[in-house]
């Protein structure tokens, strides 16, 4: 007989063979001792192996079927199955292409080609609707309530003393003090107003407020009071005694102001002006050529900001550069990344960069620092820092809960339904986590759509109002709610409330999640709000039937 193979005695030694093929292995090893030896080898190598890894050597031969097609695929059959697969893809493709490509797509280009009121339009409308039926607006509520008042006095009166025969002489007194509270509008201000271009003329002199709005407007003559103007482009060449206040695109000052000067602007420059008073700047860019004087303060929040005139006291920039090319009687004081100062710079007291970096000053070789040059850290309330690190966040937390807590028990108080609320599991608690974010979001944009109407800014300001207490209340409600799964009395309704705003207050103070769970907890508060609100009308009125 032939020698065993080193593949038979290894099958041997895991009992791979068949019964058969294990009969004459055997036979084999009573007369081969070589193979009797290296099988001797293989068993103890597995003895070894199985004792490493810990594993029960298997006793029994575990039969694993294996899968087969209920019903061999002919080609034809094949082939369809690709032309179907294929032709789900391309339709799938093609209608992802056409509704979202073209349907959405197009319908969202449509929506946006829709025309929208521009912003300085808007702007300049309401600001003159406000001051122009302001004060008309008021006189106008301020009548009706008082009416109302009037009129529910006098039915009062009426009904007490209806078998009086003075009930009718005291009505008529105070139908009459009624009418004489009621004053009539005055109008102290010169309001202007145009679609295109607005001037006044160099030869005119306004001896008041004056308030203009519109495209372009030209201010070249006098006005002795303040100047308060919103346009787009805003041309000031001539005088303007009091203060000058603008908002709009750009502005362009080229004459004097005797007081201080104000403007939320795109582009403000200074041209040959004066500005008696301080400059106020927020824009994108602001420029005060050579020819131009600032008598005080000059403080720019601004991307560029470039001063080549004369400051009577402190130039303070908070923007990404700065450049001086003029005269600070005072201090420069630079918030950003680089700050100039160029040929014909002086400073005369110190210049403080408060960013930290010596590379962000550039300063010319002629340009005077009569003071000293300090590069200093950003301020502690400009610097990112953990507030959990702070004591007064913890403090402000505990404000919050103490106040929290007093205006639950009073609107518990009040409204004792509210202590029957919960908020179930399923659909219903996802209806009312739905009803809560629809109430979130389309309460402010009426309240916005309303105000646009002006006439409607009281509903709006009541809208607003009532989100703002919605919100405020939605994590009492809730606070109140999970308190009550926790201590599961609901006779103990202080230390419940207690509990629930507890954890509230550390639930969203959670780091990098808090604010989510913050937004969740206030939608499903205010779902749980609207819901009571809804149910109690309808409970309400079917109480009263």
């Amino acid at each position: 007989m032939s020698k065993l193979s080193p593949l038979e005695v290894s099958m041997l030694a895991d009992n791979a063979l068949s019964d058969e093929a294990r009969k004459i292995a055997e036979e084999q090893l009573e007369a081969s001792e070589t193979d009797r030896a290296r099988l001797d080898a293989l068993l103890v190598e597995r003895e070894a192996m199985i004792a490493a890894l810990a594993v029960e050597p298997l006793t029994e031969e575990i039969d694993i079927p294996a899968p087969r097609f209920a019903k061999t695929m002919s080609l034809r059959g094949f082939a369809m199955a690709n032309v179907v697969t294929g032709l789900v893809i391309w339709g799938a493709q093609f209608l992802w292409k056409t509704l979202f490509g073209e349907l959405v797509v197009n319908a969202t280009t449509w929506f946006t080609s829709i025309y929208l009121p521009d912003v300085y339009e808007m702007t300049r409308t309401t600001t003159l609707f406000l001051f122009e039926e302001g004060a008309t607006m008021i006189d106008a509520y301020m009548s009706f309530i008082v009416a109302c008042v009037v009129t529910v006095a006098m039915l009062w009166i009426a009904v007490v003393y209806r078998r009086s025969r003075v009930s009718i002489s005291v009505c008529v007194l105070v139908a009459s003090l009624g009418i004489t509270l009621q004053s009539a509008p005055v109008q102290a201000l010169d309001v202007r107003n145009s679609e295109g271009v607005l001037t006044i003329p160099a030869s005119e002199t306004v001896d008041d407020t004056l308030i203009v709005a519109g495209e372009r407007i030209v201010i070249a003559g006098t006005i002795t009071g303040d100047v308060i103007a919103a346009g787009r482009n805003i041309e000031v060449s001539g005088t303007v005694g009091g203060n000058l206040l603008t908002f709009g695109e750009m502005v362009e000052l080229s004459g004097s102001v005797g007081g201080f000067a104000l403007g939320g602007v795109s582009t403000y420059e200074i041209e040959g002006g004066s500005v008696a008073g301080d400059l106020w700047v927020g824009a994108e860019t602001v420029s005060v050529d050579s020819d131009s004087t600032v008598g005080r303060n000059v403080t720019t929040a601004v991307r560029l900001s470039s001063v080549d005139g004369s400051v009577g006291r402190d130039y303070y920039v908070f923007g990404e550069t700065a450049e001086l090319n003029g005269q600070v009687q005072g201090n420069v004081e630079f918030f950003g990344n680089r700050v100039y100062l160029l040929d014909e710079a002086v400073v005369g007291n110190s210049v403080r960069i408060r960013s930290g970096n010596p590379d962000a000053l550039h300063q010319a070789d002629s340009a005077e620092v009569q003071g000293e040059v300090e590069f200093l850290d950003l301020p502690e309330e400009f610097e990112q820092r953990s507030p959990y690190a702070t004591l007064g966040f913890y403090l402000w937390q505990l404000g919050y809960l103490i106040g929290a807590f007093l205006v639950g028990i009073g609107l518990l108080w009040l409204v004792p339904g509210l202590r029957e609320v919960s908020l179930n599991t399923g659909s219903e608690g996802l209806k009312t986590a739905g009803i809560g974010f629809l109430a979130f979001v389309s309460i402010p944009a009426m309240a916005v759509l309303v105000a646009i109407t002006v006439v409607g800014l009281p509903i709006a300001f009541i809208g607003m109002a009532a989100w703002l207490l919605g919100w405020y209340l939605s994590k009492v409600v809730v606070g109140y709610m999970i308190g009550q799964m926790v201590i599961g009395d609901k006779d103990s309704t202080p230390i419940s409330l207690l509990v629930g705003l507890g954890i509230v207050v550390v639930v969203i103070n959670i780091p990098f999640i808090g604010g989510i769970l913050s937004f969740l907890l206030t939608v499903i508060g205010l779902g749980l709000i609207v819901q009571y609100l809804m149910g109690a009308i309808p409970a309400r009125d079917y109480a009263e039937a």
